[in-house]
């Protein structure tokens, strides 16, 4: 299948200024452009994340490819290089990957045999090796679980990991309860400066909780742990789906993004009454956290959205319908940092809702806030506060949409039409004018210990 990608391709200065008389590798892509590969290479998914300025495309065989930015060693090929198409992980060649998350700079594969591998920024745990350091720039195995992982999330710093039985399991930073164990890691190094003790080896998380905004800590009851079959880390924050089709949230709740009819963060999985019912997720595969979004497709059919939607505005505290796509059938939906996109069939016929059997023309539709033209829409209009049609892939039938931080990926069908379509060949591989210093804001504690205090100079 074609992949596409739309925005920034310029990784080394995505989200920066770039430097005065710096040359920059890329450029802005205003419209889907189709990504040059080796030749007769297709890819059966692709994925990004909210804070992520690089992608994961896995082949139909299993085998891995990596593209963007990579000044921590997220991309896995052993270096610190950039890499502007997608170039295979060689590490993994000797397993069968069948999923893969990207974080703000970390990247998680899952394997057809429930293994996780890991690779880049380790400063704060979130590879799960039981030990913290700068970076991996390769992707090494998690050994520490003794049971099959079925799925995977990463967050901007932190991990989450589905075991066989329904369990979750997290690590990384624990900041506003990220990780759901009841804390949010918080010490005190010195008088005016405060750490975090990081949690490097996965952790089971063991409290679930019924929402109720007058308990203690804002937790209603405890709850029998439920069995999850999904989990989905926005920036700071995570949803899980269970067997029932029931959404449990936790972390940061800036804007509402957890949907519990409040802002206050939780630091464990408390339970989203409003999908229950009718209302609970028959399709798990569309839910999808964001940057201070959230999102689902209920029972049925009906896409909600919770958090900062607009940019200017109230946020939603709850989950709210959104009214633009009633009648749509969504396929295939993510969120990115401030960028929305679903893969969506409408009737044939004008001004009737999508029903089985009927004549359906296949879209994307996008919209948020985008700096880089990475919302597809061409020269001219770059954001839309309302869900707009991409008018280059308006009877295309894509079958994935993956946001990530300034850039969208795109992948088509095997039969789709892409003759209209322009092909951007990327430039050669260059490595980074300057490694990040972004992921060094915070002290690390813990294991890792607070840094070290330098000596007093001599009088």
């Amino acid at each position: 299948m074609a992949l596409l990608v739309a925005g920034c391709t310029s990784w080394e200065v995505t989200g920066r200024n770039p430097k005065k008389d710096e040359a920059v590798s890329g450029e802005n892509l205003p419209e889907p452009n189709i990504f040059a590969p080796e030749p007769g290479l297709t890819f059966a998914s692709v994925n990004t994340g909210p804070q992520a300025c690089h992608s994961i495309c896995i082949t139909e065989e299993g085998k891995c490819y990596t593209f963007g930015r990579n000044e921590l060693g997220q991309l896995g090929h052993g270096d610190k290089m950039n890499r502007g198409a997608p170039t295979a992980v060689k590490a993994l060649d000797a397993v069968r990957v069948t999923k893969a998350v990207a974080g703000k700079t970390h990247t998680l594969f899952l394997t057809s045999g429930g293994e996780v591998w890991a690779t880049g920024s380790n400063k704060f745990g979130e590879l799960g090796f039981g030990k913290t350091c700068e970076c991996e720039e390769k992707p090494k195995q998690i050994t520490s679980l003794g049971s099959k992982v079925v799925d995977l999330g990463a967050g901007e710093e932190f991990s989450m990991l589905v075991l066989d039985d329904g369990s979750v399991y997290s690590f990384g930073h624990p900041e506003t309860g990220t990780l759901g164990h009841g804390t949010d890691g918080k010490f005190i190094i010195s008088t005016g400066r405060e750490g975090f003790r990081e949690e490097s080896t996965p952790k089971k998380i063991v409290q679930w909780h019924m929402s109720d905004i007058k308990g203690k800590d804002y937790l209603g009851n405890i709850v029998e742990p439920p069995v999850v079959k999904r989990i989905y880390c926005g920036k700071k924050h995570t949803l899980a789906v269970d067997e029932e089709g029931c959404i449990w949230s936790w972390g940061n709740n800036g804007y509402g993004r957890l949907g519990l009819n409040d802002p206050h963060d939780r630091k464990r999985p408390c339970k989203i009454e409003f999908f229950t019912g009718p209302h609970a997720v028959k399709d798990f595969d569309l839910v999808t956290a964001g940057g201070a979004t959230s999102g689902a497709v209920d029972g049925i059919g009906q896409l909600y959205t919770w958090g900062q939607i607009k940019k200017v505005g109230e946020s939603q505290v709850r989950p709210w319908p959104e009214q633009n796509l009633m009648g749509w059938r969504i396929r295939s939906m993510n969120f990115g940092n401030e960028s929305f996109g679903i893969c969506a069939d409408s009737n044939k016929e004008p001004r009737r809702p999508w029903i089985p059997g009927c004549v359906s023309v296949p879209h994307v539709i996008m919209w948020g806030n985008a700096k880089y033209g990475e919302l597809g829409f061409g020269v001219g209009k770059k954001s839309s506060a309302q869900p707009f049609v991409v008018e280059k892939l308006t009877g295309v039938l894509c079958k994935e949409v993956s946001c990530g931080y300034g850039h969208t990926t795109f992948l088509l069908d095997k039969e789709a039409d892409t003759k209209d379509l322009t092909t951007y060949t990327p430039s050669e591989d260059k490595p980074p004018v300057a490694a990040s210093k972004a992921t060094g804001k915070r002290p690390a504690g813990g294991k890792g210990g607070a840094a070290e205090k330098k000596p007093k100079k001599k009088k």
